[in-house]
């Protein structure tokens, strides 16, 4: 009984993807990708070939999201480019989150910046069908340490489930990223099974 209330929400996810690489004479480009999630937590790891390179990107992330909105989260996104570790902590009001960030600045994950962040999320369930939405927007200071045109960065991202069995869906996701100076999508169909 313990370990199935430990286990409750949890879910398992894999995908595979293949891709003709945008740049000839190239082999495949391929990504592998698992991962737990839960509403409070993600764990990614993925394994790619792009252009003939080998990368390894990872996603974790723990949130917790009562009346203040605290989340670490480290990303290191190899094949792009994008290492950080951060820290949201906002005020939240019903599907809206407001607030600061505090992020590294370095690949070291040595030096920090705090700025202003706010974001949102919606859930719909209808039927077999599920739809999340978020959206995160950030504020972070120029390389010099000043406000003055500051660039205005994002993480939108959308999940479509369909519910095959009571413990099984189909998923659809979108992510959208324009972070650390670089601008990056992500689209996979894939399985998800729930312990």
């Amino acid at each position: 009984m313990v370990l199935d209330s430990l286990l409750a929400g949890v879910m398992l996810f894999s995908s595979f993807a293949a891709r003709t690489p945008n740049v000839q004479p190239n082999p495949d480009d391929y990504e592998i990708s698992i991962g737990v999630s839960h509403n409070n937590f993600h764990l990614n790891r993925q394994w790619e070939r792009e252009l003939g390179e080998f990368y390894i990107d990872d996603l974790f992330w723990y949130k917790f999201d009562n009346v203040l909105y605290f989340k670490p989260e480290y990303m290191n996104k190899e094949s792009k480019d994008v290492k950080y570790l951060k820290l949201d902590w906002r005020n939240k009001s019903k599907d809206w989150t407001y607030g600061f960030t505090t992020r590294s600045t370095d690949k070291n994950l040595s030096e920090y910046a705090t700025f202003f962040s706010a974001g949102m999320s919606k859930q719909k369930t209808v039927g077999k069908w599920d739809v999340t939405f978020s959206f995160d927007g950030y504020l972070p200071p120029k390389d010099d340490g000043s406000l003055d045109g500051n660039l205005f960065e994002f993480e939108n991202k959308f999940n479509f489930k369909y519910k095959l069995n009571e413990r099984t869906s189909l998923y659809n996701i979108g992510e959208f990223y324009s972070l650390q100076g670089q601008k990056f999508y992500k689209a996979k169909i894939g399985l998800e099974y729930k312990l």
